[in-house]
């Protein structure tokens, strides 16, 4: 009864590991077994012991290489993910950037002016003082030495000269004057100021037209420009703004064409992004 029980005992011993059928004194038991037609189950190669350290097991991970034509038998599940995320990755990167990188540079304009931020300048009066015969004379003097200075090229002396005059007898042909001035020291924002003035009494300035359409020329302006002087040449037509006008006329219609380049990029992408977005949509569907 006992080698009864010892049996049952080894048959449950071996239900629970069957390799031990491979240890050395049951073989006489396993030859039995394979005798009845038994299925023997293959003897497993001892493991390894870890005994190299994370360095050695760090070498070989990076030793490890492909055999040309076949594949190793390791599990590259994950590597061939992070390649294929890499992949993707690079893809997008490549053909999905943002457009504003593509942007064609604006060629640059050496003659734009330094923006000016000095106060402004003094302005005259809303409504005009009544005038002594004594300020009638001071005004006459103060025009005629404006006029001068500002033949001179003594622009700054124009503008202090000018300012006197406008607290006495403010008008749009003054501020176009003193505007000029402005502009000729380059100060395009004070020469703006002043003829947003000039044309506030006098929409059709023409003087003050085409001296805020310099100044937004040298500020870079360029459609501002193009409207004021466009407008200034219909109201009275002057030799002197041609140069001017033709280079800002240029620069709006290469301007235009940049801006119409880049949308048609932005349709361009947005049409092949949808026709993307159905294929996929449609070879989900027919794999269903």
């Amino acid at each position: 009864m006992s080698s009864l029980s010892a049996l049952e005992k080894l048959v449950g011993e071996l239900e629970a590991n069957p390799q031990k059928l491979h240890a050395p004194e049951l073989g006489f038991f396993k030859a039995y077994l394979t005798r009845l037609g038994a299925k023997i189950p293959a003897k497993e190669e001892k493991k390894k012991e870890h005994s190299h350290g994370h360095h050695e097991s760090s070498h070989h991970e990076s030793s490890h290489q492909h055999a040309p034509g076949g594949c190793c038998g390791h599990d590259h599940g994950h590597h061939d993910h992070a390649h294929e995320h890499a992949h993707e990755h690079a893809h997008e990167h490549a053909h999905g950037h943002d457009d504003d990188d593509d942007d064609e540079p604006e060629p640059a304009d050496p003659d734009l002016m330094t923006v000016d931020t000095d106060a402004p300048a003094a302005m005259g009066p809303e409504e005009a003082p009544e005038l002594s015969d004594a300020d009638y004379e001071k005004v006459a003097e103060l025009k005629s030495a404006a006029a001068e200075a500002a033949s001179n090229g003594d622009h700054a002396k124009a503008i202090e000269t000018l300012t006197a005059v406008l607290q006495l007898t403010p008008s749009p042909l003054l501020y176009a004057k003193r505007a000029d001035s402005f502009l000729k020291m380059k100060r395009p924002n004070a020469a703006v100021r002043d003829c947003n003035k000039a044309l506030e009494s006098n929409p059709d300035s023409a003087k003050a037209l085409k001296v805020r359409g310099s100044a937004y020329r040298y500020l870079g302006e360029y459609e501002k420009a193009q409207k004021d002087l466009a407008t200034a040449q219909r109201i009275d037509y002057d030799d002197a703004v041609d140069g001017i006008q033709k280079f800002v006329n240029k620069r709006c219609v290469e301007r235009q064409a940049r801006l119409a380049k880049k949308a048609a990029k932005k349709a361009e992408k947005a049409e092949a992004e949808a026709k993307a977005r159905r294929e996929k949509a449609r070879a989900e569907y027919e794999s269903t």
